[in-house]
């Protein structure tokens, strides 16, 4: 692993698929408006200077074969990546051998520079409606009770811009307009920016040499210090909150600080550590909880590689909260104390390299992946990865569980009470 100075633009050569792809991102903060980038990227997918409406870059697209065109928007760390996503097909395969990488980046450019602007702003009736349409979505995420009470220990247990969604919040929605939405592409524009090329690429220099042409690759890197940008403010003084509502099911989620991240410390020993307790079917979370003691529809745990953050989320019964938080601290304490087997160590290697091997099935996944890594300086290539899991000791797992540290617990309960003792 190395950090420092990298190259913005990664090549990945292959030749298994039929199409090649470019991937363009562009990281800002999370604390920059992220509802408003959240809009911004659908206005800029409704037109541009050439293309009047969606229908028309809907017909370009057509033309490029039916080449897949989008902008979303991931949460990493403490960055919102704004990733513009062309996919299209290799010449290989093109009725007359046409080449469609130039007019893959075309699209790129005439997106990202040439909005449809009206008397130099956005038009007003297109915001409006995507206003709408997000916050449609936002309302709906709220009504998806496990992603709200995620959402609401993260609030809750944190004090840095990482407990803002990466979707936004109603809050900011309702102050955005055309003219601020001009202002942040106006400063978009002028962030550093990062592409992969992913497919069957011989001849490097030249695919290099035509995503130059997208000009937000030109501009000046600031120093990034990983270690200092992601270091978390937790929030210790509301460590167990109920919020009661009309619901079936109740909701637990819970808040960790792993002391480890990508940057610090044993992050494949992590990786394990997190498959073995809740990464999936094979572990003990979902054996103890939900198969053995039947006290879980769902539950699961995850993290977040730059962030230093782990989760715990579960579906629970309203009476059960208190047996599964004593269980999961049960599970917790196995894993710092060594009992686990040999076989749950293979079998979340196993599991780990088996989702690794798959991801590289997608050029879409693969890119997403390793162009993560590269904003945040990190030189890891998938095989890298495999190998740095495949190296982990039941000790290594053993010191990452022992740097667990709970920090904030959200219940979604019925309005009735009727919980549990915590």
């Amino acid at each position: 692993m190395t950090g420092g100075e990298m190259n913005n633009i990664g090549i990945i050569k292959s030749t298994k698929f039929k199409n090649n792809a470019i991937s363009l991102v562009i990281p800002v903060e999370m604390g920059d408006n992220v509802t408003g980038y959240n809009v911004l990227s659908d206005v800029l997918k409704r037109g541009t200077r050439d293309f009047k409406t969606s229908s028309d870059i809907a017909r370009y697209l057509q033309e490029m074969y039916g080449a897949f065109f989008d902008i979303h928007l991931n949460k990493i760390g403490n960055k919102l990546f704004i990733v513009f996503y062309v996919g299209f097909l290799d010449n290989r395969f093109t009725l007359y051998n046409e080449d469609l990488w130039d007019k893959a980046v075309y699209l790129i450019n005439e997106v990202l520079y040439h909005p449809l602007l009206e008397k130099r702003v956005f038009k007003k009736d297109i915001v409006e409606q995507e206003m709408t349409n997000h916050r449609l979505y936002i309302e709906s995420v709220y009504d998806d009770k496990g992603h709200y009470s995620m959402n609401r220990v993260m609030e809750l247990g944190l004090m840095d811009s990482y407990r803002i969604p990466e979707y936004g919040t109603l809050e900011e929605l309702d102050k955005l307009d055309e003219k601020v939405l001009h202002e942040l592409w106006t400063e978009l524009l002028k962030k550093e920016a990062f592409a992969y090329a992913t497919g069957n690429i011989t001849d490097k220099d030249e695919i290099e040499g035509k995503l130059k042409s997208i000009a937000i690759l030109g501009n000046a890197k600031d120093t990034l210090n990983p270690k200092k940008e992601n270091k978390r403010v937790f929030n210790l003084g509301n460590r167990e909150i109920f919020e009661k509502m009309k619901i079936n099911q109740g909701k637990m989620s819970l808040l960790y600080n792993t002391n480890t991240t990508i940057f610090e410390g044993d992050y494949f020993a992590l990786v394990i550590f997190n498959s073995i307790l809740g990464g999936g079917a094979h572990s003990k979370l979902f054996n103890e909880v939900r198969e053995k003691n039947s006290l879980a529809y769902s539950i699961y745990s995850t993290f977040d590689k730059f962030a230093g953050v782990m989760s715990i989320g579960s579906g629970v019964d309203f009476k059960n909260f208190g047996k599964v938080r004593k269980l999961i601290d049960v599970e917790l304490g196995k894993m710092k104390n060594g009992e686990f087997s040999a076989e749950e160590m293979a079998m979340a290697k196993t599991k780990t390299i088996s989702s690794l091997k798959s991801m590289e099935d997608s050029m879409y996944n693969t890119s997403n992946y390793l162009i993560a890594l590269r904003v945040f300086g990190i030189d890891y290539e998938v095989s890298d990865v495999i190998k740095g899991v495949e190296s982990v000791t039941k000790e290594r797992v053993m010191e990452v569980a022992e740097k667990m540290e709970f920090i904030a617990a959200h219940y979604l309960d019925k309005e009735e009470d009727n919980h549990g003792n915590i």
